[in-house]
């Protein structure tokens, strides 16, 4: 399962509980605190966890690499290709550890708004994996549920809940990019606070 550290990724892990989980640091600003999130989640399940990191810090666009939004991108965080390049890295992991069939990812209906957030994408980029040595698919068992939906059907605890990271900005939460106000909307609507 790739792993972000993220509210949606850490209810997916808690939900299925994968055999192996992938983290990846591309770069992205908040890394830190991300990277922090995948290794008390991947703890607390007791699954081995796989950290990469490979700067491609000189490819982001926005939020997430620091630099001016590229001018097609479609959200302030917007990073061109980013989670299939997640995804492929984690596809190689998959290959290296043995025994994979499917990558995992923590996609939930809010995604769809960004091309590779849609069904479309994950069919062609599974597809597109599936024909290559390996046979490594791509599953998005929340895609047709919303965030609140998925942490409310894991079960995940509040308490382990409070170590996903979800800010694009920096390893503190800033409290305003769209990360951190999914965020705060999501434990709202789940009747929690922010610590």
């Amino acid at each position: 399962m790739l792993l972000s550290g993220g509210m949606d990724s850490a209810a997916l892990a808690w939900w299925l509980r994968p055999e192996l989980a992938v983290f990846v640091n591309y770069g992205q600003r908040p890394a830190v605190a991300e990277e922090r999130a995948s290794v008390k989640l991947a703890g607390e399940l007791g699954i081995p966890l796989e950290v990469v990191s490979i700067d491609c810090s000189s490819l982001g666009s926005g939020q997430l690499a620091g630099h001016a939004s590229l001018p097609d991108a479609p959200t302030p965080e917007w990073w061109p290709y980013r989670n299939q390049l997640l995804i492929t890295i984690a596809g190689a992991v998959a290959l290296r550890c043995g025994g994979v069939n499917s990558i995992i990812i923590g996609s939930v209906a809010e995604d769809a708004i960004n091309g590779d957030g849609s069904a479309a994408f994950r069919s062609a980029l599974s597809n597109a994996m599936r024909v290559q040595e390996g046979g490594v698919g791509l599953e998005a068992p929340a895609a047709g549920l919303s965030s609140v939906e998925l942490v409310r059907k894991s079960g995940i605890p509040a308490t382990l809940l409070g170590w996903s990271h979800s800010c694009f900005v920096s390893d503190t939460p800033c409290l305003k990019c769209r990360g951190c106000n999914k965020h705060l909307h999501v434990l709202d609507q789940l009747g929690l606070r922010w610590p």
